[in-house]
């Protein structure tokens, strides 16, 4: 048995077997539970249905059917810019960190953003890997998003979805000021950045649906990423959600 000593180890290697099971059950009932159920409970004011935001909050919902409609690529360039954009640089202490849309533990932003797109005017089919700094996309392969239900544990809702997001860590990024810990950095920060492109797709007129769970070396594979090292955390599918 692989003895680990480090901290570091340690935590990669709970990645490495924290897999989605082969049994895995798609329902399963939910436990009603109250947290604190019988301390004093004070009700708290309704938020205002003007506030813009609370308005995108309430719309956001999850969809498990797409439409094939056409994405303008302008779209496209908001869901991505929304999600890890980079808007300038802060000064804080005298040094200068990245100043993004989504927080990171000590600006060190440890994820990647890859989109597998079909049907987005002016963009050939495939997978890209986005560059915050530049604002532009980066050819990776012909991947499209029915190339992920597989990994996706046959999730076909996303056939026909106009773009497939895939956060990913570069887990060193973080744990070499954090340790352990930076491994927890990069999930919360996967959730962080998830949530901004559900919001800018609700902005936009468009739907989502985020995906946790998939097989862990069928999805890193056709990113080309090690799954150790660099390895996938969350997707987000967003396009013209189907109501029929």
């Amino acid at each position: 048995m692989h003895k680990v000593n480090e901290p570091l180890e340690l935590a990669l290697l709970y990645h490495l077997n924290s897999p989605v099971p082969k049994s895995y059950v798609k329902q399963i009932p939910a436990t009603e539970l109250r947290y604190l159920p019988e301390d004093p409970f004070l009700e708290l004011p309704k938020a205002p249905h003007n506030n813009p935001l609370n308005e995108l909050l309430a719309a956001r919902s999850s969809v498990r059917s797409f439409e094939n409609h056409v994405m303008p690529l302008v779209c496209l360039a908001q869901l991505l810019y929304a999600g890890c954009g980079l808007h300038g640089l802060r000064q804080v202490d005298g040094q200068s960190y990245e100043a993004r849309n989504s927080p990171s533990a000590g600006g060190l932003y440890p994820l990647e953003m890859f989109v597998s797109t079909q049907a987005v005017a002016g963009l050939g089919a495939g997978l890209y890997h986005y560059e915050p700094r530049g604002h532009g996309l980066h050819w990776v392969n012909e991947a499209v998003p029915a190339d992920f239900v597989e990994p996706l544990l046959q999730q076909d809702y996303i056939v026909n979805a106009n773009a497939l997001f895939v956060f990913t860590s570069v887990f060193m990024r973080s744990m070499c000021k954090y340790g352990a810990r930076g491994y927890r950095f990069a999930l919360l920060e996967a959730g962080h950045q998830a949530e901004n492109v559900c919001l800018m797709a609700v902005q936009l007129g468009l739907d989502s649906l985020c995906i946790g769970g998939f097989n862990d070396m069928g999805l890193n594979t056709i990113l080309g990423i090690d799954g150790e090292r660099h390895a996938a955390l969350y997707c987000v599918a967003v396009g013209t959600g189907s109501y029929q």
